[in-house]
């Protein structure tokens, strides 16, 4: 079990090296040489391109491209986005994508927009056998056949190699591109791409998707200089019947057409925003203006709406978590709209009254309000808070302040009503669908609910939101990052991983401290002096139970690489031993082919874990020593599944047969080479441990230890 600790220490050395003073120069000089010359050898560097780039030569294009232009939109080829490459690969930002994608296998690598890199591998093997893969297998036969098959998944147009060359010159050029928006149109969506579009390739599937439909005419409006963002956009031209590519113009919305019955959606500059969304404000946006919940890049509201106060627009909710606005329902009517991404009907103002789709959600940076005096009285805001339990009081100068409304009084024995602010390590928006602590703490926080709690969720950036003092009980779910206790607010920690990065001083703060391990919580409760009670990870068994499906013969994982050679994933794949391995970032430690997916959706892993034949498991070092057991083993089992993990002290306790564990990589090769059904205890003995399970672990169970604890500190 060194192996993970040697690498990892490893890995730290060469990022030191690479970091130090003296050796950088050095090491990125040689790092360009090398890049340059794996994509000389590929031979993927379009002549007309980088000419309509102000390049003369291929060589000159690749120098520019390698010593910092793949950062700033110097591209090589037309059928790449670099952007969206390198989102996929390890080292995002720090080698070219093109270069990534070489040295990696391309079979699953989306590299466009506008065609399929990955099902063209699959429909041509061949493709894989190209020094640039897929890519340069469909560049090279496009410009020999002189036409390409250009668009989405679900509709594809052939397209002359000429119409792509004039695209390349249109997007040098930055020259408008496709027919203005018509009259006869039900609907038009507007793209605006900034100048630092974080996610462009995001941005135009949630938009294609939307214009998808009949009658949609598609206006893209760039704020930008780069080549590659024009070129992916205006290559939508080359094979989209109804599109627009232009500049960005303020005048834009103004100057669209007026169409009975029509709508106009404007999906912001920079906004992140999911087609599914944009598609709820298309079909509301034909009854007024529309906008979705505001987010700021914290997670926090931006804005609600606008509302009237002191005779100016104020953003409503700012600063409060996004479950404040949603307890409202549906929707609610505003003075004014607010969001930067809007849809309202064709020839109509957005600017008037109208309404807040709470259930679709954009991030955007924050803005200041209108400055312009607004008109009509103050407006009501207890109606957009009672449902939040809030409630708006007299502030210093007059200005309205959001308080706690506080219950009726409750008979003798009733559980208090308390407003509960779940703090995690995960990242707000996309980002964090990808961690588990997002969907502990969603768990956790309907079983709190269930308890008649209120209970909302904050991102790691919004952990000190301006609204935290509406907050009394504040839970810490520590992971791999620090987060404060609350001076105002009973303040609970649970440690629930990276127990070695927590300290005594941080833990001072907290008024009582959970950890998920017995024997860390003993051994901690002596050196620091103070109680740690244990609380286990646990299962949200709404969603983990067996469905009574049949079980296959496949071996999986689930989970990144965490930049370790992990042994459950690493050695049976030496082996030569059958593993389907879903996750990212496992380019350099197994084979492409042993990786079946990027991701799994999580609704999806309840019935991959019951179907399994085993799952595979293993621990941070530092976990495993202290005694932390992973939710997933509490997911696997509850979902009527069987798992190997390496030992950590409990799993034998608490799940019985259904986990089996081994010591060294030779206890785990022969685990994985006998009979499962020798491995496993029978059917009947593993849905009685998934029952036990159930009972003693679920998210209901540790909601009542939590709620108990906070009412005797308070």
């Amino acid at each position: 079990m060194r192996i993970p600790r040697l690498a990892t220490f490893a890995r730290k050395s060469l990022r030191r090296f690479r970091g130090s003073a003296f050796a950088r120069p050095v090491v990125h000089a040689l790092d360009r040489v090398w890049w340059a010359r794996v994509i000389r050898r590929a031979d993927l560097i379009d002549d007309d391109l980088i000419r309509a780039q102000g390049f003369r030569t291929p060589r000159a294009a690749l120098r520019a491209y390698v010593r910092g232009g793949f950062r700033t939109g110097v591209t090589l080829n037309p059928l790449a986005m670099e952007r969206l490459i390198a989102s996929q690969l390890s080292d995002v930002g720090r080698v070219p994508a093109l270069y990534a994608y070489l040295v990696n296998d391309p079979r699953r690598i989306r590299v466009s927009v506008n065609w399929d890199a990955v099902g063209w591998a699959e429909a041509h093997p061949e493709a894989l056998s190209d020094p640039a893969g897929p890519l340069g297998h469909r560049w090279r036969l496009a410009r020999a056949e002189g036409r390409i098959a250009l668009g989405t998944k679900r509709e594809t147009t052939s397209v002359p190699w000429s119409t792509v060359v004039s695209a390349m010159g249109r997007s040098a050029r930055r020259e408008p591109s496709g027919p203005m928006a018509s009259s006869s149109v039900a609907r038009i969506v507007v793209c605006e791409v900034g100048k630092d579009e974080p996610d462009l390739a995001y941005a135009l599937d949630a938009v294609l998707d939307t214009a998808a439909q009949a009658a949609t005419d598609l206006v893209i409006a760039l704020d930008s200089d780069e080549v590659e963002s024009w070129l992916a956009c205006t290559l939508v031209w080359a094979w989209h019947p109804r599109v627009r590519v232009q500049t960005r113009d303020a005048r834009l919305i103004d100057s669209l057409p007026v169409a009975p019955n029509g709508v106009v959606v404007v999906r912001g500059a920079g906004n992140e925003i999911s087609s599914a969304d944009l598609h709820a404000l298309a079909t509301a946006g034909t009854e007024g203006p529309v906008a979705p919940l505001w987010l700021d890049e914290t997670g926090a509201i931006a804005s609600a709406g606008l509302v009237v106060s002191g005779g100016r627009y104020r953003h409503l909710l700012s600063g409060h978590p996004a479950e404040d606005a949603q307890a409202a329902g549906e929707w609610i009517a505003v003075p004014r709209i607010a969001a930067p991404t809007f849809a309202h009907p064709l020839g109509s103002s957005p600017n008037g009254p109208g309404r807040t789709l709470l259930g679709a959600v954009v991030r955007a940076p924050r803005l200041s309000p209108p400055i312009e005096s607004a008109p009509g009285p103050d407006t009501d805001v207890d109606p957009y808070l009672r449902p939040a339990g809030l409630v708006a009081v007299a502030g210093a100068g007059g200005r309205p302040r959001v308080e706690r409304r506080l219950p009726d009084a409750t008979s003798a024995g009733a559980t208090p009503r308390l407003r509960w602010a779940l703090k995690i390590a995960a990242p707000p928006g996309r980002p964090g669908e990808f961690w588990g602590d997002t969907h502990f703490a969603r768990g956790l926080a309907d079983a709190l609910r269930r308890l008649g709690q209120d209970v909302v969720i904050d991102a790691y950036e919004a952990r000190k939101r301006p609204s935290a003092r509406l907050d009394d009980v504040v839970l810490a779910l520590r992971g791999p990052e620090p987060i404060d206790a609350q001076d105002d607010a009973v303040s609970l920690l649970w440690v629930i991983s990276h127990p070695d990065e927590l300290t005594a001083g941080e833990a001072a703060s907290f008024d009582a401290v959970f950890a998920a391990s017995r024997s860390w919580a003993r051994e901690t409760s002596v050196s620091w002096g103070r109680e740690v009670r244990t609380l286990l990870q646990c299962t949200d068994t709404r969603r983990f139970h067996p469905r009574g499906l049949p079980r296959t013969s496949e071996r999986v994982f689930v989970g990144t690489a965490r930049g370790i050679a992990r042994p459950s994933v690493v050695e049976p794949v030496k082996a030569g031993l059958q593993l389907s391995v879903y996750g990212p970032d496992w380019t350099g430690y197994i084979p492409a082919h042993t990786v079946v997916a990027r991701s799994v959706p999580n609704a999806a892993l309840p019935a991959l874990y019951e179907s399994a034949d085993i799952v595979m498991n293993d621990h941070w070092p530092a976990m495993q020593r202290a005694g932390f057991i992973s939710n997933r083993l509490f997911d696997v089992v509850a979902a009527g599944g069987r798992a190997i993990s390496d030992e950590v002290d409990g799993v034998g306790e608490i799940f019985g047969g259904a986990v089996a564990t081994y010591r060294t990589i030779d206890e785990l090769l022969t685990l994985l080479r006998r009979p499962s059904e020798e491995v496993f205890p029978l059917p009947e003995e593993l849905a009685r441990i998934g029952a036990e399970v159930r009972a003693a672990h679920s998210f209901d169970a540790r909601a009542r230890t939590l709620l108990d604890r906070a009412l005797e500190l308070r």
